[in-house]
């Protein structure tokens, strides 16, 4: 990791204003804030632009969490190659896109915004707390809507990053600012207390969610997890209610584009534009996924089998069982990828409905591609009750409460159910249940960002590239220094 200092962002209470102010003004329209033509930091120190502030603030968490999604979507093994503008991007960048979020439709950028985001939260929270209660009627409210945000913002950096600092405070490791997320997501419980019970988000863009108690606790079942204090995690996570989501509103045009969506959408004009893949293996004279070597293993440094497990979106399967994934970690398929294990597989193959693709227009030409989102404007999960129900899964374990949690996840979606021999094998061997849990989140959060963090935390079985194979670019080191989260932009360094 690189030990060096983070850039004090902080400043005089007038320059954080000012900068608040530039951050707003290049957020307009995100959640139809209107602000005069000209506001001076003084003015934006009043109480009646509290909840511009807050908007402010998410406006700029919603724009990078879309930016990230697509960038999760590389790191998941979503696109085997790309092409176009921005094409070596959605694969394994060891760095965050840094600059201005989604300015152009070539913009893969989202770590400034969250950085600008817990600037300005830190900041605002403190603005806001000082003003009168009468002064700001709904004080409580923004306080808890800011904590909130600003808790997402410090979990994503504590689960995908090697380290953080807040502003020119000594470096982080990432469980210490899943602390610092958690501590918030107390404020935001503390705040709805104060405001006398639960509430909606909701702005001009619509509601991004229905219960902002529910949003919170998904947040701290999620941080818990990540910190691998399950028990904990799960216990959040109960509290969640099936079907609940809430969202990351998107809107057609930049600035409020699913850039997932986007990247999927057709022609050279598009981001990105690429396909999506089946299992990663290497390069023959018979297929050319432009891999050329797998690596091995940076701790025990057994070579990667070709196929890689637990890799590949085409075709994917169920047999009558339920099962999903073969003894050797090869997803099963209806195509017949299957490439180890047969005899795991019982009775048919159904199709997964949850991988929704056709086949249409890439900057590459014709080859399979998204429709889990069809629209620029189809909105984001943030919290989801199905990640819940998978992190008590997790904790429960190999037993009938863990695969009855699963089973409430395919109710829903369609999927067949965990059921015979497979169902009695998940229930008593504690691997043959990781694999499955791990395929389930593979699909079931499939491009919500969210399997990112399951290979970070499950590396022992999930592949990252670690700086082979060349990829679309043989010249672009992909290296990941023997670890698998992401590095800051440079000039992020002193």
């Amino acid at each position: 990791m690189n030990r060096i200092g983070l850039k004090n962002r902080s400043g005089p209470r007038s320059i954080a204003l000012a900068c608040v102010l530039l951050a707003i003004v290049g957020c307009d329209s995100l959640l139809e804030v209107n602000l005069p033509a000209a506001v001076t930091s003084d003015a934006l120190d009043n109480p009646g632009v509290a909840g511009v502030l807050l908007n402010s603030i998410m406006a700029n968490v919603e724009c990078g969490y879309s930016t990230f999604v697509f960038d999760a979507s590389g790191q998941e093994d979503n696109y085997q190659s790309s092409t176009g503008v921005a094409g070596n991007y959605p694969q394994y960048t060891p760095v965050a896109g840094g600059g201005s979020c989604d300015t152009n439709p070539y913009s893969q950028s989202w770590i400034d915004a969250f950085l600008v985001a817990r600037g300005q939260g830190y900041v605002v929270y403190d603005q806001i707390n000082g003003y009168e209660d009468v002064d700001v009627p709904d004080k409580a409210e923004l306080l808890a809507q800011t904590a909130f945000y600003l808790a997402v913002v410090l979990d994503i950096f504590g689960e995908h990053f090697c380290e953080f600092a807040i502003d020119g405070g000594p470096l982080l490791s990432n469980q210490a600012t899943l602390d610092i997320a958690n501590s918030w997501v107390d404020s935001v419980f503390t705040n709805i207390t104060r405001a006398g019970g639960d509430f909606a988000v909701t702005t001009g863009a619509g509601t991004h969610g229905t219960s902002l108690m529910h949003m919170a606790n998904g947040l701290r079942a999620r941080i818990l997890w990540a910190g691998r204090d399950l028990a904990g995690g799960a216990a959040s996570a109960a509290l969640v209610p099936d079907a609940y989501v809430g969202w990351v509103l998107r809107e057609g045009g930049e600035k409020r584009r699913n850039i997932t969506s986007s990247a999927q959408g057709g022609g050279g004009g598009t981001q990105a534009a690429g396909f999506v893949q089946g299992p990663v293996q290497l390069d023959n004279s018979a297929r050319s996924y432009w891999i050329t070597e797998l690596g091995s293993h940076p701790v025990t440094g057994v070579a990667w089998p070709s196929p890689v497990p637990f890799t590949g979106y085409l075709d994917l399967a169920t047999d009558s069982e339920g099962r999903a994934v073969d003894n050797g970690g090869y997803p099963l398929t209806t195509a017949g990828a299957t490439p180890a294990s047969v005899t795991d597989v019982v009775g048919a193959l159904t199709v997964d409905p949850r991988i929704k693709l056709k086949i249409g227009n890439t900057a590459g030409g014709d080859d399979n591609i998204i429709q889990k989102y069809t629209d620029l404007s189809d909105d984001i999960p943030l919290i989801s009750w199905r990640e819940m129900r998978l992190i008590q899964a997790e904790a429960a374990g190999a037993s009938a409460a863990g695969t009855a949690f699963v089973n409430a996840v395919r109710a829903a979606d369609g999927v067949g159910l965990l059921s015979g021999a497979y169902l009695t094998l998940v229930q008593t061997n504690a691997d043959r249940f990781d694999d499955m849990l791990i395929e389930e989140r593979r699909r079931a959060l499939w491009l919500e960002g969210r399997f990112w963090a399951t290979k970070i935390l499950k590396n022992e079985k999930l592949w990252f590239p670690r700086g082979v194979g060349d990829f679309v670019n043989p010249a672009q080191i992909r290296s990941f220094e023997g670890g698998v989260r992401q590095l800051l932009q440079n000039d992020e360094y002193e």
